[in-house]
């Protein structure tokens, strides 16, 4: 994952990513939303292997493998989380 990526996961809101996620799911199949001490955690699914993406108060928003995700399928992820956030900021203007 490049850094440019790891950036533009930290600008992501949660509930903005909920949204798309449940309007627009594709591959990634939204389960749940889940609070821990330390971070807000969406529990999904894509190709049929979990992952999460942790909003998490000290290290920022990461994904994390659940399932056994190829380092392509990781990639497309990350890849549509951040897409989504530049779709997002531009309807927002």
């Amino acid at each position: 994952m490049t850094d440019f990526s790891l950036t533009r996961l930290d600008a992501l809101d949660i509930d903005a990513v909920v949204h798309r996620l449940q309007q627009f799911p594709g591959d990634i199949v939204f389960e749940r939303r889940v609070s821990i001490p330390e971070a807000d955690v969406l529990c999904c699914c894509y190709k049929g292997e979990r992952f999460n993406v942790k909003f998490d108060l000290d290290y920022g928003v990461f994904v994390d493998r659940v399932g056994e995700l190829s380092d392509e399928d990781f990639a497309e992820i990350v890849r549509w989380l951040t897409l989504g956030e530049a779709i997002d900021e531009d309807t927002r203007q």
